[in-house]
């Protein structure tokens, strides 16, 4: 069983911004961790024509059997653990590529504990103040939180453990099947649909239940998740090379239409 590999939960539409991660995971991975891409049984033969041999594709259906849409993929992402071939997993994003040399390090903090990204969004929050996005993102993102800590009756700072790529201990995803679905007769698809927020879940999860201790990390990447942010940014001069100080890649969100690369 491997410490930590790479996983992509993808599809047809996205092919060719895998096909970008892909390039830059061949480029950047100094420590060979083996990559993993799920997608649907039926373009399974598509990404292998297009990917070739040197990464593990496999079908959604054989994380999970019933996927539908939008929340079915983050059922899938939070149920890779099930087929029990790492301890850890990084779950990335088709819209992600790497800009610099990554490591296992990067991920692990000691032997097997892997780093949590744990934050509290502060620079989107600050950014969205002086944006017109048509609606309130931090009544928005604190909303969609306290349904879930709620939950797990928690109070106190909001936090995002989010945005993709994450670092995931399978133990934990177990142990909430475990102590928390199973007993309460419940499924992963009902949390979801509940509070479709598979990072959140994990996380508040975690600080319920302290299955492994908490090293908090900062989101990996750039994240444009708007449109706005991309042209602030490329007017402001900003280079790829300017990114790499303080990430190891860049997330050009594909919801609004995004380039491949920045």
């Amino acid at each position: 069983m491997d410490k930590l590999v790479l996983y992509c939960k993808s599809y047809a539409p996205d092919i060719n911004r895998v096909e970008n991660l892909f390039n830059s995971i061949i480029k950047y991975n100094v420590d060979n961790i083996p990559f993993y891409i799920s997608v649907p049984e039926s373009d399974l033969k598509l990404f292998k024509e297009k990917l070739g041999n040197n990464v593990n594709i496999i079908s959604d259906e054989t994380i999970y059997s019933n996927i539908e849409g939008w929340m079915g993929q983050q059922v899938v992402k939070s149920q890779f653990w099930t087929l029990n071939i790492c301890k850890n997993y990084v779950c990335l994003d088709s819209d992600t590529y790497f800009i610099k040399p990554f490591y296992i390090s990067d991920f692990i903090y000691n032997d097997e504990i892997p780093y949590t990204i744990c934050h509290e969004d502060k620079e989107l929050m600050e950014w969205a103040l002086k944006s017109d996005l048509g609606f309130d993102i931090q009544k928005s993102f604190q909303e969609d939180r306290d349904k879930v800590m709620n939950i797990f009756d928690r109070q106190g700072i909001y936090y995002d453990f989010g945005p993709s790529p994450v670092i995931w201990n399978c133990k934990v995803w177990k142990s909430l099947f475990e102590n928390y679905i199973t007993p309460n007769k419940l499924s992963i698809e009902t949390l979801i649909q509940f509070s479709p927020s598979e990072f959140t879940w994990y996380g508040e999860w975690l600080l319920a239940s302290n299955v492994i201790p908490i090293y908090p990390r900062q989101p990996l990447m750039k994240v444009f998740h708007y449109s706005q942010q991309y042209h602030e940014a490329k007017h402001k001069g900003y280079t790829e090379h300017d990114f790499k100080k303080n990430y190891l890649g860049i997330i050009m969100q594909s919801n609004w239409g995004a380039p491949l690369n920045y």
